[in-house]
This record gives C-alpha cells, sequence and structure tokens, in this order.
C-alpha cells in the first residue's frame, strides 16, 4: 500500500507541472499506472487526475487572460509568465513542422500568444498601447506555414473588437541581417480600424518614415502611436531597441485563410 501512495504521490507532482507536457501527452504517460492501482484507489486516482487537468488548462489559458485584462503589466504579472512562458515555448516547439492548415494556424495562434506575453516583460508600457489597440498582428521568422521560403515569415493579425483571425505572410528584407539566434519576432500594434483595415486586406510595405520600431522612446508610459502604427522587434535576447524593418513586406497567406 505504501508504495501504491508513494507512486500516486510522484504521479501528482510529475501531473501538475505543466510545462513537462501538454495534457493529453500527460495522461498518455501515466495510463500504466492509473491502472495499476488498487480499487480501492481508484477513487483517489481519478482525483489527482482531474486535479491535473485542471491545473494544465489553467496554466495553459493564462496568456490570453493575462493580455486581455486591461491595465498595467506588473512585477507580478512578469513574474507569474515565466512559468507560463515555459510551458507554452514547448508546446510551442512541437508545432514548428504543421501537416495541415489547421495544425499551422494553431501554432500561429500559440505564436502570437507567446510574443505578446514576452513582449510585455521586456517593455511594460507596450501594454498600454496594446490596450488602446483596434487589432494587432504578430509575425516569426520560424517556418510555421505549409510553404517554405527564404526569409520569410509568418504570423496573424487579430481584430480584437470581433476577434478575427488573419494569417499573413512576412518578406523581411534584411531585417534578420545581424540579430542573431534562431528568430525574432515583431508585435505590431494599430490604433485604429483605418490603419488595420488597410494592413489586412491590402497588404503593407514599411516605409522608413514609420520603419522605425517602437524601442527607447515607448519605454516611457507617455509612448504614443507613430502613424497609427506601434512596432516592435524582439529576439532571443529580448527587445531591439534600434531594429528597422524598412522595406518589409506583409500581405495575406492563401493557404491559410481559406
Amino acid at each position: 500500500m505504501k508504495s501504491r501512495l508513494w507512486l500516486i504521490a510522484a504521479a501528482l507532482v510529475v501531473a501538475s507541472t505543466p510545462s513537462h507536457a501538454d495534457w493529453a501527452k500527460l495522461k498518455e504517460a501515466a495510463s500504466e499506472l492509473g491502472t495499476a492501482v488498487s480499487d480501492t484507489s481508484k477513487e483517489a486516482w481519478k482525483g489527482i487526475t482531474d486535479f491535473s487537468k485542471a491545473t494544465w488548462e489553467s496554466v495553459s489559458t493564462w496568456g490570453a487572460d493575462a493580455y486581455n485584462k486591461t491595465g498595467a503589466w506588473t512585477e507580478e504579472s512578469a513574474a507569474t509568465s515565466k512559468k507560463w512562458l515555459t510551458a507554452a515555448d514547448k508546446e510551442l516547439d512541437t508545432m514548428l513542422e504543421p501537416k495541415t492548415p489547421a495544425e499551422a494556424r494553431t501554432a500561429l495562434d500559440t505564436m502570437a500568444d507567446t510574443a505578446l506575453v514576452r513582449l510585455f516583460n521586456e517593455q511594460s508600457s507596450a501594454k498600454l498601447l496594446f490596450d488602446k489597440a483596434y487589432g494587432y498582428a504578430v509575425f516569426d521568422s520560424r517556418k510555421f506555414s505549409l510553404m517554405i521560403h527564404t526569409n520569410q515569415g509568418s504570423g496573424v493579425a487579430v481584430n480584437r473588437k470581433t476577434g478575427k483571425h488573419t494569417y499573413m505572410k512576412m518578406f523581411g528584407a534584411g531585417l534578420a541581417a545581424g540579430l542573431g539566434g534562431k528568430f525574432y519576432q515583431q508585435v505590431i500594434l494599430f490604433e485604429d480600424k483605418a490603419r488595420f483595415d488597410t494592413f489586412v486586406n491590402q497588404g503593407w510595405e514599411a516605409t522608413s518614415e514609420v520603419g522605425a520600431v517602437a524601442g527607447k522612446e515607448s519605454a516611457e508610459l507617455t509612448a504614443k502611436y507613430n502613424g497609427g502604427m506601434a512596432i516592435y522587434q524582439i529576439g532571443e535576447k529580448g527587445l531591439l531597441l534600434d531594429a528597422n524593418i524598412s522595406g518589409s513586406k506583409y500581405w495575406l497567406d492563401g493557404d491559410l485563410n481559406k
């Protein structure tokens, strides 16, 4: 009996740590232990698995709950986010080679959530601009689409009023030069409907006038939009304050929006 109790306790520790795997994988890995416990322990085991699932789902949804809440990004928000980012990044690592449009869309949605949380951790003032935004778009240099092209990234634009997700592609002319690391991300905040709709429906090419990425100036709480947009560039080592995206192009992803 002591042996069974020890096994159950060990399973609880592992299964309630969402950074190790998603719930389906945890449940599969623990199936043999679940069937091995005696009949008198079945009820206790069910309680453990239900608790573990609730724990995983709670952490998995933390990102969206956090950035959809209006208000400043606090030190507490940043501290909590570290646990969530660990779990989300591990999950994202399993999505880098999507085999269907649905899988690609899920991967891009997850990527966008992590980029927003990472941005707010780096630059808390960006959260205040986000609260005012009509919509936003997030792009990543990794290959999430079904088509692979050199120096091309993928992303998603989100209408915050309707919740609609529009999937897009990006070509960053010279963008990755000198950045180093495995990937970089862009977060673009749109102040109003007109600017967001034009970006989504007609595509966009960054000019020198609006190509400067929000950085040093936006570190102040008085940060403002530049031409109706606020653009952030994030590398693996953090926010890039002096980056420029002039010449970068953005357009609809015909495969993922069908």
